[in-house]
């Protein structure tokens, strides 16, 4: 490791006499690498987290004692320790958590590799005594946190951050606003307001100690609209980068910081980022979560599981059959028993791919009414529920044997369409063109089939025509045999002598969001299998 990868583990200390030990022990035996240091700032303790710490020095050599002569808070408790720092990466740390087993490294890795000013966990694992008795989760989605994400929702990821000494200096360290209530939530908004790239480690955490009585957190928030002071100020030092509207509503005195997951604050352009989210842990321990990926245990397990369906089953087709009476002439046979197991769901579930974009496309077909409509092997529901309404001639390597009034289907290869140039005003193909050359629909086995499809695509497109047009997208790969992911920028590129007149998305938290109208680019990136909505025109 080279003197630009050495990091300084900071830690501001106060009262923390009863968890101290398992926090620095979880960064020294665990997490240290040579040149390393840990600096622990006391904050004035008045209980015997000096003592505690004297002898954790005395242990490890490693650790630089500073004690503050009176209690000033964690920001600024936590510039101090910063400040003295030798190393040019910093890792915060709180006195109260826990690492996991070479997480920092991890970290530290990822840094380096994105080129990125900090990197997160992705999750913060919640305890209160013992690390394997996790209660809940914080979970982030990887990949790179913009500043609409951050304003998304008041789940981020959870402050114990690897960051550059360099982007701390830069917007001058952490906010010294009181005693340190929503530290981190200003000091995330103030790296990102000012151009920080910060990523977000996927399948990643760290262990977050909670239900302390005599926290900062809990100390701090116990003055009346304090949260919502402290964030207001924070954020007023960027009002002019957010939404008209956004900025209005935050300087009215509502509570927009707690109704942030409800109503997310938009920036100027309008951009609607990705929040994190909640899980809640019943009986969570890491022998149950280890049990869980056991394949022999899930045998049981799910057979356990449909033995019990089957019971209830049983119970109540008895229980229906002798309510059933004979005038309702129905008959009612062992024989004609069809057990349909697992459905009794709270929410009725569905493919947010195969729902959202063909609702999107017959909404466009809506607005720009053709007299006529080709798809090429894009779904059949999608082509037969238009047909009612719109002509529709459905094209596939294997033709549907369906017959609508409206609806007529044929055989094309998507390499070598049957049309003239220039001839087709409105066409679609989606979530179709990921498939072609994998040979998974028997078609012949082709890596840049998919290019001479899109060519062909174009190539019958006519002039002012339109073109509906949807693929997976994120990071580009190839799930072979299955299909392909794109990036926004390959599409782009793909289709650039065509004019794009609109982007939305289907991100990966569809179920919460829906379809993310004119979407940015750098939202479709951080998609690990999102679905891209595009619709072009033809010059």
């Amino acid at each position: 490791m080279n003197n630009d990868t050495k990091i300084s583990f900071v830690m501001p200390a106060y009262n923390c006499e009863n968890t101290v030990v398992d926090t620095v022990e979880s960064i020294i035996k665990t997490n240290f690498r040579n040149g390393d240091e840990l600096i622990i700032v006391n904050d004035g303790s008045s209980d015997n987290t000096q003592k505690v710490l004297l002898k954790l020095q005395e242990k490890y050599k490693e650790i630089k004692l500073i004690n503050n002569t009176e209690n000033i808070g964690c920001p600024a408790t936590r510039n101090i320790g910063i400040e003295q720092a030798k190393n040019p990466l910093i890792f915060n740390m709180d006195a109260d958590d826990v690492l996991a087993t070479n997480s920092i490294n991890l970290l530290q890795k990822y840094l380096i590799k994105n080129n990125a000013d900090i990197s997160a966990f992705s999750e913060s694992r919640f305890f209160q005594k013992n690390i394997k008795k996790v209660t809940h989760k914080w979970v982030t989605k990887g990949g790179i946190l913009t500043l609409s994400d951050f304003l998304a929702g008041q789940i981020t990821p959870g402050g114990n951050y690897l960051y550059t000494k360099a982007s701390w200096k830069k917007i001058g360290g952490y906010w010294e606003f009181g005693k340190g209530l929503h530290e981190f939530w200003g000091f995330t908004l103030k790296q990102l307001a000012n151009g920080a790239k910060l990523v977000v480690l996927d399948n990643s955490y760290y262990f977050h100690r909670y239900g302390m009585g005599d926290s900062l957190f809990v100390r701090e928030s116990k003055k009346t609209n304090e949260g919502l002071i402290v964030t207001t100020r924070m954020i007023m030092n960027f009002i002019d980068m957010i939404n008209t509207d956004d900025a209005k509503y935050i300087q009215s005195g509502e509570n927009w910081f707690e109704n942030l997951s409800k109503k997310p604050i938009r920036l100027k352009t309008g951009e609607i980022g990705i929040a994190g989210y909640k899980i809640v842990l019943k009986q969570s321990n890491f022998i149950i979560d280890s049990l869980k990926k056991n394949k022999l245990v899930q045998k049981i397990y799910y057979s356990y599981k449909k033995t019990i369906q089957k019971n209830h089953y049983e119970k109540e087709y008895d229980d229906f059959k002798n309510k059933l009476t004979s005038d309702r002439g129905f008959i009612m046979q062992e024989r004609d028993k069809k057990m349909i197991l697992g459905e009794n769901t709270e929410s009725t579930n569905f493919d947010t791919h195969y729902i959202y974009h063909p609702a999107w496309a017959a909404r466009i077909l809506k607005e720009t009414k053709p007299e006529k409509h080709t798809d090429i092997s894009s779904t059949l529901t999608f082509c037969s529920i238009v047909s009612a309404f719109i002509p529709v001639e459905f094209y596939d390597y294997r033709p549907a044997n369906l017959k609508l009034s409206g609806f007529l289907s044929k055989r094309a290869d998507l390499q070598d369409l049957p049309f003239e140039d220039k001839s087709l005003d409105s066409l679609s193909c989606m979530h179709t063109i990921e498939h072609i050359g994998l040979g998974r629909y028997g078609d012949p086995i082709n890596p840049d089939a998919d290019l001479k499809a899109i060519f062909e695509l174009k190539r019958v497109l006519a002039s002012s025509g339109n073109l509906l047009f949807v693929v997976p997208i994120g990071q580009p790969k190839i799930c072979f045999n299955a299909h392909r992911i794109y990036s926004y920028n390959q599409i782009m590129n793909y289709f650039s002598d065509l004019t794009l007149k609109e982007f939305s998305l289907i991100p990966d938290n569809a179920m919460d969001t829906g379809i993310v109208k004119n979407c940015s680019k750098e939202l479709s990136d951080k998609q690990n299998y999102g679905c891209g909505l595009f619709w072009f025109t033809k010059k």
